[in-house]
């Protein structure tokens, strides 16, 4: 499974039962969510890029974008508004107060909130989206037959016996 994929879960499940939206947290769902299923949080992750540390073995600094949608209705748009606040702050508390959640990654390198309200059908309807850039470190074996031994030969001046030297690995010192 995408880590991205993991880090999704592992925060749906963390914001499941503990926010305003009760159980309705969802990860693998479509949008739009109608009004009697509100409030309502919907998390994706949508992107991820890596970044090379250097020119050694293939190491990546990767950024998973974690988007948390949450949708809110109430009577007015200031209850609706005071609603849309509460559970932002909620859902930001939870991730990144959550010690288990955060030791999945290097850092949270960028948090970004946009909201807003408006009167469709007559109802008020709060849109709010908590994107989180999350940073953690990803390794690739090298594939191929791992090295086991080393026959080296020099040569020097015409001289094809210069130098060698044989050993095996691992050498009982890297151990």
């Amino acid at each position: 499974m995408l880590y991205r994929v993991e880090l999704r879960e592992a925060a749906a499940k963390l914001l499941s039962d503990a926010t305003d939206a009760g159980p309705n947290v969802f990860s693998r769902r479509a949008l739009p969510l109608t009004q009697d299923a509100l409030p309502a949080i919907y998390l994706s992750a949508p992107s991820d890029t890596a970044r090379s540390t250097g020119r050694n073995a293939p190491e990546f600094v990767r950024t998973a974008q974690l988007n948390v949608d949450t949708m809110v209705s109430e009577g007015t748009p200031e209850a609706t508004q005071d609603a849309l606040d509460a559970l932002t702050e909620q859902i930001e508390l939870l991730i990144m107060q959550d010690v288990e959640f955060q030791a999945r990654l290097s850092q949270v390198s960028d948090i970004s909130i946009l909201q807003e309200v408006t009167s469709e059908n007559s109802a008020y309807i709060g849109k709010a989206r908590v994107a989180f850039s999350l940073e953690y470190f990803e390794e690739f074996s090298p594939g191929g037959t791992p090295v086991t031994s080393l026959d080296l030969h020099m040569q020097a001046r015409g001289n094809t016996d210069f130098a060698e030297a044989r050993d095996t690995f691992p050498l009982p010192n890297l151990q």
